[in-house]
């Protein structure tokens, strides 16, 4: 049977200590035992006290380096679990917005810095044409203006596409200072994101926090760890636009299906009619009666033809919404608004009891929803849009939210228009109450309640 006995480093310590003690002590014993002979016993209590002083010192240093090697471990360990599990995080996600928030927000929790941003680069790798903040409020962002350009240490990480990790941004030559209402910040670790030897984007982390949460520096082993998980944020960032155009491109097909029926529905309507114009033609003479019928037919096509159209032109095609239920319905404006724009759209809904709206509710609610997703793609120059259906007690609740330029600013560039009194017709039609006010993200939020039964 094997015995293992499991020290801890306290104790390790104090048996380097105590092992060179004792033996030296059972040495001094042997020899005034069995070797004869005299000896100066100050002296021998004076190496005893040497010994002693010096095994405790070279324990000291020595369970003090292994002391310091064991937490660098540890650290090192924590954070490459933290790697593993950002990367997975990373893995479950498709939205490039969503993707994209969450790569700077997992980054900056990687290197504990209280601040991060990502800047996504154009196609030309010359210019930030996203920026994506974490650990800034978005009323501090929106204080601080328009996107960044590039200038200053930004600049220099596009520009050299290397790494750049700096104590103090201040001091550095390549700084040009901070916009107004920017946070100060002091420490700078960036690292660039790489894919297939392109740098698509930047990552930008400020001010790393203690463990006492005081400001330290960024270490390389934060450099290292950060560099690692942008080799998965690009994969992930790929991914997350290829998906995009994968929907864009279905998009784009629907449309190419619609307008192939469109085509086809109008030539075989217009052709059907001309046969009865040829036929009416025919009976003019004879049957003068029969004739005026079917041209009176035939101009009833034509108005059908026409109304058509005119639907199809305002993309409100005949039969769009019929047989959606809402959620379904408006998951499809939802997804058609973020593949033809770079908007970051966000739905939540409530599942809604069967029957609990009409047909003809659903289809004029999601009328007005995309009435007023229409006006933010065109008119509210906005980032973000938040889509919220709400099922409460005596009501459905529909609010629709967007951080642009806000709806009186919206009126002046549309100049007017039929949108709004559209919205409020297809309200009433639902039985609803339309209400359109400045919303909470400083842009317009559109909220039609419409009553249900309790």
């Amino acid at each position: 049977m094997t015995f293992r006995f499991k020290l801890s480093p306290r104790a390790l310590r104090w048996l380097a200590i105590v092992l060179p003690v004792a033996f030296w002590a059972i040495v001094l014993f042997v020899r005034s035992a069995f070797i004869t002979g005299t000896y100066n016993q100050s002296g021998v209590l004076f190496e005893l006290l040497t010994m002693a002083v010096g095994a405790t010192v070279f324990s000291y240093w020595i369970f003090l380096v292994l002391g310091e090697r064991e937490a660098e471990i540890q650290r090192r360990s924590m954070q490459l679990a933290a790697l593993h599990d950002a990367a997975v995080a990373l893995t479950t996600e498709l939205e490039l917005g969503t993707v994209l928030q969450k790569v700077v927000d997992l980054a900056r929790e990687l290197v504990h810095a209280k601040y991060g941003a990502l800047g996504v680069l154009d196609a030309d790798g010359r210019a930030i044409e996203q920026f994506i903040t974490s650990g800034i409020t978005p009323e501090q962002r929106a204080q601080m203006g328009a996107l960044p350009r590039g200038h200053g240490l930004l600049g220099a990480l596009i520009r050299e596409g290397k790494t750049i990790r700096i104590p103090n941004i201040d001091k550095d030559r390549r700084s040009v200072g901070f916009p107004p209402n920017h946070p100060p910040m002091h420490s700078l670790l960036g690292v660039p994101i790489r894919f297939k030897g392109r740098v698509i984007g930047d990552l930008y982390m400020t001010d790393k926090l203690g463990r006492t949460g005081d400001l330290a520096l960024f270490t390389a082993q934060d450099q290292d760890v950060l560099e690692m998980f942008a080799t998965q944020a690009a994969i992930a960032i790929e991914n997350a636009q290829l998906y995009r155009q994968k929907q864009q491109l279905a998009v784009l097909e629907e449309r190419e299906r619609f307008g192939m029926d469109l085509h086809d529905g109008i030539i075989q309507s217009i052709y059907a009619i001309g046969l009865q114009l040829e036929d009416a033609q025919e009976r003019i003479e004879l049957e003068p009666r029969e004739a005026a019928n079917r041209v009176h037919v035939a101009i009833l096509g034509l108005n059908d033809v026409i109304r058509d159209i005119r639907n199809y032109i305002l993309d409100l095609r005949p039969q769009r919404f019929q047989g959606r239920d809402l959620k379904r319905g408006l998951e499809e404006l939802a997804r058609e608004l973020r593949a033809n724009t770079f908007l970051n759209v966000n739905l939540t809904a409530d599942e809604l009891e069967p029957n609990l709206l009409s047909p003809e509710q659903t289809v004029e609610i999601l009328h007005v929803v995309q009435e007023a997703l229409t006006n933010i793609r065109k008119h509210a120059r906005a980032s973000q849009v938040e889509l919220d259906l709400v099922r409460d007690a005596d009501a459905v609740i529909l609010s629709i939210e967007d951080n642009g330029v806000g709806l009186e600013n919206a009126r002046r560039d549309n100049g007017g228009g039929n949108g709004l009194p559209n919205m409020h017709e297809r309200a009433r039609a639902a039985r609803g109450d339309l209400s359109i006010a400045r919303g909470e993200l400083n842009g317009t939020r559109v909220v039609l309640r419409v009553p249900v039964p309790m």
